[in-house]
């Protein structure tokens, strides 16, 4: 006997006390450790008790036959996996296939042969040890896969979020623009999921890639020149549309990437962010003038934490708005500059967004 499977713990359930008292001796004089029990009944409550390895299983017995109890144990997820061998003194075919379609790994025909009774119960012991071991080992290695995906994602996320901050650094006075921007989007996304809007589009995962890239949204700002950028001016119509071009320059450069790595969501809804989180719903807004819906879901909630935040921030040209001047801009937007959808959020959320803000900028 395989040594591996000694102590191990075999639920004996048969009808016939005889039987019992034989299969009890062959098996502890084997090194198993048995557990007979003479009916259906009590063989799926000494299972449910303390789960055993392997099942041995007379099929005709009062009450609940062997294959009653296979099926109830095949529908409980504490007992589904364990083996059952069947035995029986019939020998009808159909019986045997019976057996194996409720869900038995084996059968063995009484009066049983001891040395091939116990050579089949150990070695599907074997097996199921061999089993336990390989869903041991697949648990463990998903483990480590998932903790060296989520360190190589919190170290390129960490490397992107550095790439924020120094665009950010360009013209925030104030500090934590970003920061305050992504968890605006996050609260609006999660508030817009919990009214039914946007449905089927707010996934967790939508709303935790949301979080991340909206650090990226003026990413492009890194390349639009300090004379435009901190003017303490109007921009003429040459320097606007400068200042406009950041969109397209933070969206291009993180395309370069995505082009490399198609599959990547993260870089996919950046793109998007960049891009697009100056386009209005009414078609008035760059690069391209997109209208409604055709501008990505991302960029639209964006939008709204990215203003809110802006026009609460005090800049080198102009001192910061009230956050009720700001809500009253924002309102006037509804529906022309904002997502009616995002403003229907935004009104829920403005007691606490503010909080938000003013906690987050006394840090």
């Amino acid at each position: 006997m395989p040594s591996d499977v000694s102590g191990s713990s075999v639920l004996i359930v048969d009808d016939a006390p005889e039987n019992l008292r034989v299969l009890v001796r062959l098996l502890r004089a084997a090194g198993l450790v048995p557990r007979p029990v003479p009916d259906g009944r009590l063989a799926i409550e000494a299972a449910l008790a303390d789960p055993p390895d392997l099942i041995l299983m007379d099929i005709r017995m009062p009450g609940l036959s062997g294959f009653d109890v296979c099926r109830q144990m095949k529908q409980n997820a504490r007992l589904r996996d364990i083996p059952v061998v069947f035995m029986s003194g019939l020998q009808g075919f159909e019986e045997k296939i019976e057996a194996f379609r409720v869900g038995g790994v084996d059968y063995v025909s009484k009066p049983f042969n001891e040395e091939e009774l116990l050579a089949r119960t150990t070695t599907h012991l074997h097996l199921r040890r061999l089993q336990l071991a390989l869903e041991s080992h697949n648990t463990d290695l998903e483990r480590r896969v998932a903790e060296q995906v989520k360190a190589t994602t919190g170290s390129q996320l960490a490397t992107i979020f550095a790439l924020a901050k120094l665009a950010e650094a360009r013209d925030d006075d104030t500090g934590h623009h970003v920061e305050r921007v992504q968890t605006f989007a996050q609260r609006l996304a999660e508030q817009m999921a919990g009214m039914g809007l946007a449905a089927g589009h707010l996934t967790p995962e939508f709303i935790d890639t949301l979080y991340q890239t909206a650090s990226l949204h003026d990413l492009g700002k890194v390349a639009v020149r300090d004379a435009v950028l901190l003017k303490p001016g109007q921009l003429d119509a040459a320097e606007f549309a400068e200042m406009q071009e950041h969109c397209a320059l933070g969206a291009n450069t993180l395309a370069a990437v995505l082009e490399r790595h198609p599959d990547n969501q993260f870089l996919r809804m950046g793109v998007d962010v960049a891009r697009s989180h100056h386009e209005r719903w009414d078609g008035g807004g760059y690069p391209d003038g997109l209208v409604g819906e055709a501008i990505p879901l991302a960029a639209r909630i964006v939008a709204v934490a990215d203003v809110y935040d802006a026009l609460t921030s005090g800049r080198c040209y102009r001192d910061a708005f009230s956050h009720e001047q700001t809500c009253a801009m924002l309102h006037e937007g509804d529906g022309t500059h904002f997502d009616p959808d995002v403003l229907s959020a935004f009104r829920v959320l403005e007691d606490e967004l503010q909080r938000t803000r003013q906690e987050m900028s006394e840090r």
